[in-house]
This record gives structure tokens, C-alpha cells and sequence, in this order.
């Protein structure tokens, strides 16, 4: 299993030194991707020819299928700057506590609860794992929970993922009190990618338009784009 942060440079040479017209390649990125996924490649690299006339329950048919390659079982998605950045700027002590929002193995909250030991952390997935803190079964286009009920809610690489990100984003910002943190991949979009991201980001400003609001904080922390929006 890779880290992120040396999966960033393979990804930076496909994305931005190989030529389009082999990264557009069926036989030039076969060998890639089933370097990663091995007998599962044929099914996924026909995900965005499929993907306009999937439904929901077809889609989440893809995850399921990949759920035992070594690539998708690693830890976090999470790059060190990024992980770095989300743990020095937790806002706590409005009552709310801390949600991760599409928490994945836990690896975000556990490293939350080492830096803030007394923090109320939650989690949220739609496959909730077996975790020291209290972990939700839900989705992020319907999120349980009161308005405004934590303080900082965190959503690190999975709004790429969803289809409707515009009402998941509008969830996020529902439950969260002070400080939402967002972080997706940039990415630039062809045809085969070793992922199944139905939203990508190869700019700054495309990132930017993706969330739409003006007052945030956007940086770009090697490989990953992330957003910082406080409410008062």
C-alpha cells in the first residue's frame, strides 16, 4: 500500500508530462491501472463511459468490487501537508465537538484524538468501521444531525466522489458551527484514471468553483487542494 505522498509524484507525471494522446491510451494505461487493481481493471476503466447512465445502487456496485485491492486499504487518501494543516487549525470549545465527515478506517479522527485527547470526535461513512470514537452509518447528502451542531467538521477526499456534491456541500455546512475543512485531490480528467472520481480539479479556480464561496481559504498542499471556511 502506497502513501499518498509518493503516489503524488506518479500521479503528477500522468496528469502533467504525459502526453494526452497516450493518457487517453486504453493500451498505454491497461498496464497502469492493473498494476493496481489486477483482475478488476477491465470493469473499471469503463466507469465514466457507463458513469452518465449509472444509478446510485450501480455505482456503489463499483466500490464494492474494488473494496479488496491493496490500493483502496491503505490508511488515509490524506497527504502529511494536509494532515498537517487540518490538525493545527481544529477548532474546539463550542460545544459541538468534531465530525469527519465520510471517515473512511479512521485514520483522520485517530490522529484528531492524539493531538486533542479530551476532543468529542464522530465519524460518518456509509461503511462505518469498528473505531474508538462513535462512528455513524449515513451519507453525505443526508447527514443525521442538528444544524450548526460541531464545531469544526472535516470532509477530506470524498466530495470527487459524488454526483450531487453541490447538496452535500450544503449538508456539511448545515451541521458545521465554526470551521468546515474540505480537501479533494487535484487531478486533471481523462479518460482512465486510477480512481473513480466523477468530479476532477486540475486548477486552483476550478476548485474554487467547485465549492463557490468567496470568503474561504484555498490552498494547494501538494497534490491536494483543500478549503478552510469559518462561520461566524
Amino acid at each position: 500500500m502506497i502513501s499518498r505522498d509518493i503516489t503524488y509524484y506518479i500521479n503528477y507525471f500522468l496528469d502533467n508530462i504525459c502526453p494526452p494522446i497516450l493518457r487517453d491510451c486504453k493500451w498505454f494505461m491497461y498496464p497502469i491501472i492493473y498494476g493496481a487493481y489486477k483482475q478488476e481493471t477491465k470493469h473499471l476503466m469503463a466507469f465514466k463511459e457507463k458513469l452518465p447512465f449509472l444509478n446510485e445502487e450501480e455505482i456503489a456496485s463499483y466500490y464494492q468490487r474494488i473494496e479488496h485491492v491493496p490500493i483502496t486499504r491503505r490508511p488515509t487518501d490524506l497527504n502529511k501537508a494536509s494532515l498537517k494543516y487540518i490538525i493545527k487549525h481544529i477548532i474546539m470549545g463550542g460545544g459541538g465537538g468534531i465530525l469527519d465527515a465520510a471517515c473512511g478506517r479512521g485514520y483522520l479522527l485517530n490522529k484528531v484524538i492524539e493531538a486533542y485527547p479530551k476532543a468529542k470526535c464522530i465519524g460518518v461513512d456509509i461503511v462505518p468501521s469498528k473505531q474508538q470514537f462513535e462512528v455513524v452509518k449515513a451519507d453525505l447528502l443526508s447527514l443525521p444531525f442538528e444544524d450548526h451542531a460541531f464545531d469544526t467538521v472535516l470532509c477530506t477526499h470524498a466530495l470527487e466522489h459524488i454526483r450531487e456534491h453541490k447538496k452535500a456541500l450544503n449538508e456539511l455546512i448545515r451541521v458545521t458551527k465554526q470551521r468546515l475543512i474540505i480537501v479533494v485531490p487535484r487531478q486533471r480528467e481523462y479518460v482512465y484514471t486510477v480512481d473513480l472520481h466523477v468530479h476532477f480539479f486540475p486548477y486552483m479556480y476550478s476548485f474554487q468553483q467547485f465549492i463557490g464561496i468567496k470568503d474561504a481559504i484555498y490552498l494547494e498542499l501538494k497534490g491536494d487542494f483543500l478549503c478552510c471556511i469559518d462561520f461566524k
